[in-house]
């Protein structure tokens, strides 16, 4: 915000800051806890290095690519809203403050449950395209 006080960049760059680490440390995370034993296995039955990537390190990987996904969106929301009610001039944290400014008391609870259903909303897609790109994950947690 103080690199550009008076743009929406400095509110997409502390979005961005606030999903990039999250998601990232969680990745390298998932990478090094990878069971060696898995990579020595596609190894020894003759995978490439682009097979061992693609169905060995990825789908040993995603579930913590898709809880750093869910940790970053949540950080990234918080991020979004906090940066729209400092310096931002439009959107839903910006309306929020603007209401609580104007002791609009209706706004603000409308601003509110916005704010919490956008944020249910984009938790759930995350979820959503979870299951649906780990299919193995129910099966493997007893859950068929």
């Amino acid at each position: 915000i103080m690199l550009w006080p008076t743009t929406e960049s400095s509110i997409v760059f502390i979005t961005f800051i606030g999903a990039f680490y999250p998601i990232l440390l969680n990745t390298v995370d998932g990478v090094r806890s990878l069971d060696g034993v898995l990579l020595r296995a596609g190894r020894c039955l003759g995978a490439s290095e682009a097979q061992l990537f693609w169905h060995v390190i990825l789908p040993g990987v995603l579930p913590n690519i898709f809880t750093g996904l869910a940790v970053g969106m949540g950080v990234a929301w918080v991020s979004l809203i906090a940066a729209e009610m400092i310096s931002g001039q439009y959107g839903v944290g910006y309306y929020t403050w603007e209401a609580y400014s104007l002791v609009n008391y209706p706004a603000i609870v409308l601003g509110m449950i916005t704010i919490g259903a956008l944020g249910l909303l984009c938790s759930g897609a995350i979820r959503v395209a979870g299951r649906l790109s780990m299919p193995w994950i129910a099966y493997v947690n007893g859950a068929r």
